[in-house]
């Protein structure tokens, strides 16, 4: 293999790296069971292939397809923390609102059903409508099915821990508000990092993608003025220096993107 066949393969390798390295920090034991897990194409995969497939057919070889489709790894995987990021600020001030609510009703109500019952309207979004649905469940299948699928439809681990103290109050009765509220107070603290998270490393992520394209932009913008350097760029060698270039850039961006990846997931959002 040349060198141009051992940088395409090098390069590759990367942008399979930043797809499917795994999120570290995540607490395994809290994620919200779900049963059969459903099987979710990364963002990053059609992307990689809808761009190089559009260089193929330009009329430009494997190595300008390999070298645009890095790229598109980089800049997709970059705009992914930010919108995971923001679900996640979404989730995480939905279960504390739901948590908070919760510790006002565990004080009155007589039973962990009538508690959610009550604090379940209160609470607006996706959370609010998985905290209706499990008061609803609660009537129909059970308070300990009810918990369990309502960890499953929010990707929280405050929320299953939630659920397994609705469902556990529900088996041994007694007042059960202290614990609320100190669930209330972890699932503030976990809002709080959510947004501080959005707001200095996620919303940044996109000038990573910028960064790229603009760069691409470059070298596509010298070729097309410079009759000479787009030939160049055109054949082998460039292919081979384009590749480098990727690679070089995918290598970059991985020192960042990959623990933002992980932190945006920290807490069972996927």
């Amino acid at each position: 293999m040349n060198a141009s066949g051992w940088l395409i393969v090098a390069g590759g390798a990367i942008g399979v790296a930043i797809m499917l390295w795994p999120a570290s920090g995540t607490r395994w034991s809290l994620r919200s069971r779900e049963g059969r897990r459903r099987t979710r194409v990364p963002a990053e995969l059609p992307a990689a292939a809808a761009t190089g497939s559009a260089l193929i057919v330009l009329g430009l070889s494997a190595g300008h397809a390999a070298a645009a489709a890095i790229c598109a790894v980089v800049c997709t995987a970059a705009v992914k923390v930010l919108l995971v990021s923001r679900r996640r600020v979404a989730v995480a001030e939905g279960v504390a609102r739901f948590a908070s609510v919760l510790t006002n009703q565990a004080a009155v109500a007589v039973t962990a059903s009538d508690a959610v019952a009550r604090a379940a309207p209160l609470v607006s979004g996706p959370v609010g409508a998985a905290a209706v649905a499990m008061a609803a469940d609660c009537e129909n299948v059970g308070v300990d099915v009810a918990a369990e699928r309502f960890a499953a439809r929010v990707p929280s681990a405050v929320a299953r821990s939630l659920a397994d103290l609705i469902s556990v109050s529900a088996e041994g009765g007694g007042r059960w508000a202290e614990t609320v509220a100190v669930l209330e107070a972890e699932a503030s603290q976990t809002a709080t990092t959510a947004r501080l998270f959005h707001a200095r490393v996620a919303v940044a992520m996109p000038t990573v993608a910028l960064v790229v394209l603009l760069g691409a932009g470059l070298v596509a913008g010298a070729g097309q003025v410079a009759a000479d350097v787009g030939a160049w760029l055109a054949g082998g060698r460039g292919a081979a220096l384009l590749m480098a270039g990727a690679a070089v850039v995918a290598a970059l961006s991985a020192r960042v993107l990959l623990p933002a990846r992980a932190a945006s997931r920290y807490g069972g959002l996927q």
